[in-house]
Parts: structure tokens; sequence; C-alpha cells
């Protein structure tokens, strides 16, 4: 593994988001530090990175190189953080899998990557990232029908209205119009 800068502070890139905002805010939130990674070889599929090019270890989340948004990547694994009960924020990758190190069921997942999602499009605005460079909620699930949709968006709410006041101030440019009707059922 090597380290590697943000796409989000390439100047070619252009992207817009708060990237040195949303590292101060999650540092300071959550207490974890994160790692910005190119994976070398066969690191995707050995701990964290199992499926996805993003992981966490139960001490830093992993953000690996993938041609999409790092701003995007780095948010997600601090909301699976924050919504993650605490008995399972030192488990790799919050106990939901793959792996060895999953104690959980895909109903429970399932309905968990949702809340995450829910909360990641709450705070994104923050940061100057924009719905577009987000997945559906429910792109990581194993199974559509275990979702609790008004469960998932009332969990999110209650998780954002702790959080909402460690946030910074909105950015004026912050693009909060169409975040609903996002879901698809």
């Amino acid at each position: 593994m090597r380290d590697r800068t943000a796409c989000c502070l390439d100047p070619a890139n252009g992207c817009g988001t708060l990237w040195n905002e949303l590292c101060v805010w999650i540092v300071k939130t959550t207490g974890k530090n994160f790692r910005l990674v190119e994976l070398q070889g066969a690191e995707q599929g050995r701990t964290p990175f199992f499926a996805q090019p993003v992981g966490y270890d139960g001490r830093t989340f992993f953000v690996a190189g993938d041609k999409l948004c790092d701003t995007e990547k780095l948010l997600h694994e601090a909301c699976h953080f924050l919504v993650s009960p605490k008995e399972r924020r030192s488990m790799v990758n919050y106990g939901l899998g793959p792996g060895p190190f999953r104690p959980v069921d895909d109903l429970l997942s399932d309905n968990e990557e949702v809340v995450v999602s829910l909360l990641q499009m709450k705070i994104a605005p923050y940061f100057a990232l924009p719905e577009d460079k987000m997945p559906r909620p429910d792109y990581n699930v194993a199974n559509r029908r275990h979702l609790d949709w008004e469960t998932c968006e009332a969990r999110a709410d209650e998780h954002f209205a702790r959080i909402v006041d460690t946030l910074p101030p909105m950015p004026a440019t912050a693009f909060t119009a169409g975040r609903k009707g996002r879901r698809k059922r």
C-alpha cells in the first residue's frame, strides 16, 4: 500500500468539494485517522479491502484510489463509524463484513448500510459534495427486500440530529435541492 493525494486536491479535477474541512471534521468527530492509499498487487480482497476500495481496520479509515470521489468515500466511512453501535466500532469494517469479521446478518447489515447512506446525504452539502457523486442508498445491500425505509430514514434523522451542531457552516454553493426522491424500491 502506498500513500497518495486526494483526487479532490488535484487542480485538474476541480471537483470543488471541501476536502480539507471534511478531514478536520472527521478526525475531530470520530477521533479516527484516515489514509488515502494506492492498492498494489493482491491487496484488494484482503483486510480491510474485501469488496470495496474503502475499509476500516478498527483504528483507521482507508480509501483506495479508484477514480471515484475521495470526499464521498471518506464521508461514507465516517458515517459508518457514526451509525455503528459502540461495540462494533473497533471491529474490521464495523462487523458488517464480508470476511471473517461479521457478527451481523444481512437484514441488519442491509438496513444499516441504507442508514449510513441516508446520513451521508444529509451531511454531504456541508462539504459541497454534490448528489451526483453519491450512489443510491441501496447500492450495496445483499437483498433489497430486507429494507425498512421508514425506520432507516428515522435512524438517519436521529444520527444527524446528534451531529449537526458539529458540522461547519454550510457553504453558500452547497447543492441541497433534489435530495428527495433518490431512493428506489
